[in-house]
């Protein structure tokens, strides 16, 4: 992604250790315009005053890059791993905010996005990143 993700201030530092990983999705169709890290990060920023994007990944099913293996959404690191984001109420402090971009009520999950998810899912785990 070019450039920063906007942001008007800081996230304070978590002062508890990541035990959960909370999976959104964005209830944007996937392939339209604004259903993007920039999008969100716009949003969450200009129109609800937070300091910054309220995830710390946003995974990007129109984004499909070619990998050795296979295809891949992207995946945007869009905050520090231990900055508290707002995205799940009494938990930010605790938890690790991952948006796939989408609305899945409708939306299909397609195979580059799902092997995102997993290849996201098996590097947070191997870190021991929340549960």
């Amino acid at each position: 992604m070019r450039g920063k993700l906007k942001s008007n201030g800081t996230y304070s530092k978590r002062t508890k250790s990541i035990t959960h990983r909370v999976w959104h999705h964005s209830l944007t169709k996937k392939n339209l315009g604004g259903s993007d890290a920039a999008s969100f990060a716009d949003y969450h920023v200009n129109t609800l005053g937070w300091p910054g994007c309220g995830y710390t990944f946003v995974i990007e099913p129109k984004n499909l890059i070619n990998t050795p293996n296979g295809k891949r959404a992207r995946i945007v690191y869009a905050n520090d791993i231990n900055q508290r984001t707002y995205h799940f109420g009494n938990s930010n402090q605790f938890s690790l905010g991952i948006c796939v971009a989408g609305d899945y009520r409708y939306d299909k999950m397609d195979d580059g996005t799902l092997a995102s998810i997993a290849d996201l899912h098996a590097a947070l785990v191997k870190d021991g990143i929340g549960k």
